[in-house]
């Protein structure tokens, strides 16, 4: 399952192809001109899945902003930001402990 993200929206345009889209409400087949949209804050974590012989082109549009942070609901992870070597993502444990 894909992350929640606490500062940033998220958005997912299919472009071709059929992909499965997966979060806490079922699966949901997605087609070319189908979309979807994850907004900063909640925690509905969600992932794609091409469960075709087919290579299947998304368009994703998000913020990336420095700092977010989030969590894979269905598992004991998290990101955090990385305030060393030069900044990007820090993955841990749910209470902070590192892997």
């Amino acid at each position: 399952m894909s992350a929640s993200e606490d500062r940033e929206d998220e958005f997912v345009y299919v472009l071709d192809g059929t992909i499965v889209l997966v979060d806490d409400d079922g699966e949901h087949t997605l087609v070319p001109g189908d979309a979807a949209g994850f907004p900063a804050g909640d925690r509905n974590g969600h992932c794609f899945q091409n469960r075709s012989a087919s290579r299947v082109t998304l368009l994703v549009v998000g913020s990336r902003k420095d700092g977010d942070r989030g969590e894979y609901p269905d598992i004991d992870m998290q990101f955090l930001p990385n305030r060393y070597a030069g900044g990007g993502l820090v993955f841990a444990r749910k209470d902070g402990s590192g892997f």
